[in-house]
């Protein structure tokens, strides 16, 4: 048995944290490997410590840990593994693993490498987070994540250019240790629709898709999108120009605040979260999809939107290399300014998107689940790292 370890997964009050393990998961038990998933779910609670053992939808165990001093036990995964090999057995019912399925280095990798080395089995981290490469590096914990990376079995970033950056930032750790396998994304929720975008639309709808957590501020930048809005609507004001955003946090009312500021409130709607099937609608009914991200590791909803038949603007990042070229959309400097000159690039010119059928098999969660079986023979063969 594989044990997943990550502290990423969504819940009802974080829907899509982590929703990409929990496809990565699914796809691996739907493949056959026999895996279980531990959530560590750490979160502020009015206690000292408050911890229980409770149960997903999908079978998951979780490690319910409340506290007040919570950001402290996150950064400290040894207390996690001195209680999980402790416990394990008695609140699962379960066998000590056969090996262990880090998801991010930091925590959940520590942790894989303080578990494993307790039950003396190896462990792999996959690798999903666009900070990996500069965690290496971090002043209080870049010894710790080097020795995550070190004594891992196997290291398997979501994409190519992730895989760069960690074998730059890690060049004591052999190439062959690196093996990418992607995200599982079932673009079958998002069928084509055919459209074309035409020259110079009378009325265009550009949609957004982020989470709005305070943590992606400087990340998923939704402020410039609205003042590249208010600057569309400046210089081509006989255009009805409007924006629709899915995605709900606690940067929503600043972002309110900015786009009545801005004088374009009446042209931005604020959807929330929403399911696949109403987010497909949203695709196939928009004109434009832009995604202004300072980094990406992977940047699934592009890749939905592009299946969809939208047209993207996307920042230019290496995550969007292989994705985006001119008969697709534009990569754009991530600013206000680049960003509505990207707009109104495709607005000028029009476009059409073909289906993307290679990027539909290559994510399919057939696809990945049966890579990370592949995986898995390997990994429980493996002699620990230690």
């Amino acid at each position: 048995m594989i044990l997943w370890l990550t502290y990423w997964y969504p819940d009802d009050e974080n829907p899509i944290r982590g929703n990409f393990i929990r496809a990565q998961w699914l796809a691996a038990k739907a493949a056959g490997a026999h895996c279980e998933l531990l959530f560590v779910d750490m979160a502020l609670g009015p206690k000292v410590l408050e911890v229980s053992w409770e149960r997903g939808d999908a079978g998951e165990h979780i490690l319910k840990v409340r506290s007040r001093m919570w950001k402290t036990l996150y950064h400290t995964p040894i207390w996690a593994a001195n209680l999980i090999a402790k416990k394990w057995a008695k609140k699962t019912g379960l066998p000590t693993p056969s090996a262990l399925h880090a998801q991010v280095v930091f925590p959940a990798g520590l942790l894989a490498e303080q578990l494993g080395r307790r039950w003396n089995i190896p462990y792999a981290i996959t690798e999903h987070w666009s900070k990996a490469g500069r965690w290496t590096k971090h002043k209080l914990f870049g010894k710790r994540v080097r020795t995550a990376y070190l004594f891992a079995s196997a290291i398997h970033p979501v994409s190519e250019h992730l895989k760069a950056e960690l074998q730059t930032a890690l060049p004591a750790i052999g190439a062959s240790k690196f093996h990418v396998i992607p995200n599982a994304v079932n673009l079958e929720r998002f069928p084509h629709v055919a459209r074309t975008l035409s020259p110079k639309a009378a009325k265009i709808t550009l949609l957004g898709v982020a989470s709005l957590i305070p943590a992606n501020a400087r990340i998923k930048r939704v402020d410039l999108v609205l003042e590249a809005l208010a600057d569309l609507k400046r210089q081509h004001p006989e255009v009805a120009w409007t924006y629709r955003h899915v995605g709900d946090g606690g940067r929503l009312k600043r972002l309110q605040d900015l786009a009545q500021g801005l004088g374009i409130a009446d042209s931005v709607t604020w959807l929330g979260a929403m399911g696949a099937e109403d987010l497909h609608r949203e695709y196939a009914s928009a004109d434009l999809f832009i995604q202004p991200s300072k980094t990406e590791t992977f940047g699934i909803v592009v890749l939905e939107a592009l299946h969809s038949g939208l047209p993207v603007v996307v920042s230019d990042i290496p995550a969007f290399e292989h994705w985006v070229g001119e008969d697709r959309g534009v990569r754009v400097e991530l600013s206000a300014k680049g960003i509505a000159a990207g707009i109104l690039e495709l607005w000028e010119r029009g476009m059409q998107i073909a289906r993307l059928d290679v990027e539909a098999k290559k994510y399919a969660p057939t696809s990945v689940g049966a890579q990370l079986v592949e995986s898995y023979q390997k990994l429980v063969g493996a002699r620990p790292g230690r």
